[in-house]
């Protein structure tokens, strides 16, 4: 009896020691549900860190087109009869250095032939409807007390200013605009 008890536990013993088929097949497809999630949310992470590096180079490349912008109105302002005309006159198409920028690192957009756009609004009618920006256009821009001028170059004392980015990235074609004013210290 003491054998057949021993020869009993013994075969339970090894009925219990190993897996079936079924409990290998359901762990491989939690093991391999997990491994998938990782491998997704490590790609998106990926994505996601080349996306806010394009964003920030170009955050930081438009804080340094405008203060540049504001440097020279600055300098420009020591004749407020001409600061406007200098300011639009450099940073105009064909001054120096021009109405376009280029940001090292991002790629330039096909429907640009660079990064960066510098436009001066000069028309106070303009609206912010039409800016597609918050200003608070349409606005007096040369002081002459009414906001209907259509060309204000050769007076104004105050000029909105947008800076228009577009690249190719990571998620397609992206866009950061910026507007701010300068005007004649």
């Amino acid at each position: 009896m003491r054998i057949a008890r021993q020869v009993s536990a013994r075969k339970h013993w090894n009925r219990a020691r190993g897996f079936t088929l079924v409990e290998l097949a359901v762990a491989m497809s939690i093991l391999l549900i997990g491994i998938a999630s990782v491998v997704s949310a490590t790609s998106r992470m990926n994505a996601l860190r080349k996306y806010n590096r394009e964003r920030g180079l170009g955050q930081n490349a438009l804080r340094s087109m405008a203060e540049r912008i504001h440097a020279a109105a600055y300098r420009f302002s020591e004749d407020p009869a001409t600061w406007s005309q200098e300011l639009l006159g450099a940073y105009g198409p064909g001054g120096t250095p021009g109405n376009t920028f280029p940001v090292l690192g991002l790629n330039v957009s096909p429907t640009q032939t660079t990064q960066g756009e510098v436009s001066f609004v000069s028309d106070e009618t303009t609206t912010d409807a039409d800016l597609g920006l918050e200003l608070g256009m349409p606005r007096d821009l040369n002081g002459d007390g009414d906001a209907l001028d259509a060309d204000v170059t050769a007076s104004a004392r105050i000029l909105p200013v947008i800076l228009d980015l577009r690249w190719t990235g990571q998620n397609g074609e992206s866009r950061l605009a910026h507007g701010f004013y300068v005007m004649g210290y």
